[in-house]
């Protein structure tokens, strides 16, 4: 059954509304007419069966049915450099798509992309929005603002009962992810993925000196995009086999 978002503030009690862009897609692209049931979910980890009762130009309302709750028990936080053009769109709607709760975007030393407009945000968001409800998730990947390496270390260093995990090109290649990620305690993991140019060699070191764990992705060097979804999808496949 089709997966909509609704914003939170537009469940109330045993109604929902769809305003703009969103009730134009259920209503003209996805053809849903009074009367036919859909999933909608709030990106809370909320979801609900629901039934189109009234339908205008810009806005659908209709009853809740049902309603669910579910939210991921691991979390997977993406520290990731950007990439130029659309390769970061396109990174963030795979990402969602496999599971990454959080993408914090950093700039180092090596950035060829030091900054992220408030539409370039909003873009992203909207991409993640539309990604997350493709795939069925309650939650939403979250896109934050952009961080300074070092302000990102030390907010992964802050949270409790995490992993903190840097992608480096020139770790021992037998130093694998799936190696490192054995304590079935851990709440999250939050993984940092470098420019292109790689992280330099004080970073690493001021990631060490906060006890971060160092592994590597193989004997090729990866496109920030690349290296992005691979580490990802190994981080959620090891974490799944711990439970």
């Amino acid at each position: 059954m089709a997966h909509f978002y609704v914003c939170p503030e537009d469940v109330s009690g045993k109604r929902f509304k769809i305003y703009g862009e969103y009730a134009h897609y259920v209503g003209n692209v996805r053809r849903f007419k009074t009367g036919d049931e859909i999933m909608l979910f709030d990106g809370r980890g909320n979801s609900y069966r629901a039934r189109v009762s009234n339908m205008l130009k810009n806005e659908i309302s209709g009853d809740i049915l049902e309603a669910f709750f579910k939210m991921p028990e691991f979390r997977l936080c993406l520290f990731c450099a950007l990439a130029k053009g659309t390769r970061f769109e396109w990174l963030v709607e795979k990402c969602a798509e496999i599971g990454v709760c959080c993408i914090i975007p950093i700039s180092t030393r090596r950035s060829g992309v030091e900054t992220l407009s408030q539409n370039k945000l909003k873009r992203l968001k909207k991409i993640s929005i539309s990604a997350s409800s493709q795939c069925g998730r309650n939650d939403i990947l979250e896109i934050c603002d952009i961080q300074d390496f070092r302000e990102s270390c030390l907010n992964a260093f802050k949270a409790l009962h995490f992993e903190n995990v840097l992608l480096w090109e020139s770790e021992e290649k037998n130093k694998t992810l799936r190696s490192l990620l054995e304590n079935k305690n851990k709440k999250g993991v939050n993984a940092f993925i470098g420019p292109e140019g790689g992280f330099e060699s004080d970073e690493v070191e001021l990631a060490k000196s906060l006890n971060f764990k160092t592994a590597s992705l193989g004997k090729n060097i990866l496109r920030i995009e690349t290296a992005a979804i691979c580490a990802s999808a190994l981080i959620l496949d090891a974490m799944s086999s711990c439970e």
